[in-house]
């Protein structure tokens, strides 16, 4: 399986950029969250809707945080 992934979501705050990229994977859902391109983040969950509400708090938080 060779899934690249989708982007759920890109903020950006000043010169840099957060993303997050979810993809299936065999063993669940993966999600990366990645700087400028770069993972630095990643998590795996067993069903979809576990790793959308994470991908969805991440998002929340970096938004208060100032990314946009």
């Amino acid at each position: 399986m060779n899934d690249p992934g989708s982007c759920l979501w890109t903020l950006r705050r000043e010169d840099r950029e957060v993303s997050c990229v979810v993809r299936l994977m065999p063993y669940g859902i993966e999600v990366d969250i990645a700087y400028d391109g770069s993972p630095v983040v990643t998590r795996t969950f067993e069903t979809g809707e576990e790793a959308l509400a994470w991908a969805e708090k991440t998002r929340n938080d970096r938004r208060r945080r100032g990314w946009q």
